[in-house]
């Protein structure tokens, strides 16, 4: 890493990165920083193990196909990411100067998904080598197709404004207790040249430009009914912040943008696949999420507000249960999905409070009050 890298990377993560990140209130993990260009980002924490099962499960079940739609997913999503925090790009500083913006992305996602992130970045040939240390994901198991590979290629592609441009993850082991991994971003020719023909490709992108003055509008910080905060599970030592790592005990946690959970569903297609993610969320709810219930419905509901989804709310009566969350987080794909993470996750936990298993189908949804309001019933 050069001293300017390390420079940037330091302003990033200890100036701008505490500032913009919005802890405080209940409901909402934003990331907002106003000025010339703004930026809104409508976040959830979000827990490695319920990435990592998904990963895996896909892996071994679809084989190249679960490898390949997970790429998908990271590819459009990191694309995404960068339209939405405004990543500037080629356009904005042509030639070499664009560097500089390729290493403040860098920082920023580096911000919760790993210890260290550096690169050598080549203009001419449109190639990005990334360094990652304890990259979240991948340092469990080895490999990560969907946030460390296909994110990263979707962040280039949109900063060099060349859509074919693809990512490989290579190189991976650990150095001491260190995790480290090499991810290469470049044009799919340069790829297959240096690794073969095990390199995946996503070039439909389109679609992807958020409706930003909805996405404000439906997200809109407002005061809940829970007043308890991130900011409060950090300050009482239930969750730890150092570094930049979000824990809790032994699981790790991380900030990932909504439209992520969206396009996951959206991108795998398959009813098999779909049923994968309501799985490994429900089994993250049920031995992981219950563990802040200790027996109190509402204890574990103010968590999950806390963590970014909204104000959940058990509804009261006899037979099925129901739930409602308001202002959970919006996105212009809100009618295309049914929801199946949070669904899974709220399932596993009142699964494991009612000591018997409860599945939640697609929700109903409204706007009427002017956020997404979404209402889940207990399957029977």
């Amino acid at each position: 890493m050069d001293i300017k890298d390390n420079v940037v990377r330091l302003y990033v993560k200890r100036f701008i990165i505490p500032k913009a990140l919005i802890f405080d209130k209940p409901g909402f993990v934003d990331f907002k920083i106003s000025g010339k260009t703004s930026v809104f980002a409508r976040q959830v924490l979000v827990p490695e193990s319920f990435f990592v099962e998904l990963e895996k499960k896909l892996v071994e079940e679809f084989k190249e196909k679960g490898m390949a739609v997970l790429y998908s997913v990271g590819k459009k999503f990191g694309y995404r990411f960068s339209m939405l925090g405004r990543f500037e790009n080629i356009k904005d500083h042509p030639g070499e100067s664009v560097k500089d913006w390729i290493v403040v992305a860098s920082k920023f996602i580096e911000g919760t998904y790993a210890t260290e992130i550096s690169q050598k970045i080549d203009i001419t040939n449109k190639t990005v080598d990334y360094f990652l240390t304890n990259f979240t994901v991948c340092r469990k198991l080895g490999y990560d197709f969907f946030l460390a590979t296909g994110g990263a290629a979707g962040v280039i592609a949109w900063i060099l404004q060349e859509p074919k441009i693809e990512g490989f993850l290579y190189d991976s082991k650990f150095v001491g207790q260190d995790h480290t991994c090499k991810v290469k971003c470049a044009l799919p020719e340069t790829l297959k040249a240096e690794f073969g023909n095990k390199v995946y490709t996503e070039t439909n992108l389109n679609g992807l430009e958020p409706d930003t003055r909805s996405y404000l509008q439906f997200n809109v910080e407002t005061e809940l009914q829970y007043k308890k905060s991130f900011q409060n599970l950090l300050d009482s030592k239930i969750f730890s912040y150092k570094r930049g790592i979000i824990a809790y005990k032994n699981e790790r946690f991380f900030l990932m943008e909504v439209s992520a959970l969206y396009l996951l569903e959206m991108t795998l297609e398959d009813n098999r696949m779909k049923e994968i993610i309501s799985e490994v969320a429900f089994s993250v709810g049920k031995n992981l999420f219950a563990e802040f219930s200790k027996n109190n419905i509402t204890s574990v509901l103010e968590v999950f507000c806390a963590l970014g989804w909204g104000e959940p709310i058990l509804l009261a009566g006899q037979g099925k249960i129901k739930v409602v969350i308001k202002h959970f987080p919006w996105t212009e794909w809100y009618d295309k999905i049914e929801y199946r993470v949070i669904g899974g996750l709220l399932g596993g936990v009142f699964s494991e409070i009612y000591k018997r298993k409860i599945l939640f189908g697609k929700p109903s949804y409204d706007l009427i009050s002017g956020n997404l309001t979404l209402l889940f019933e207990e399957k029977l």
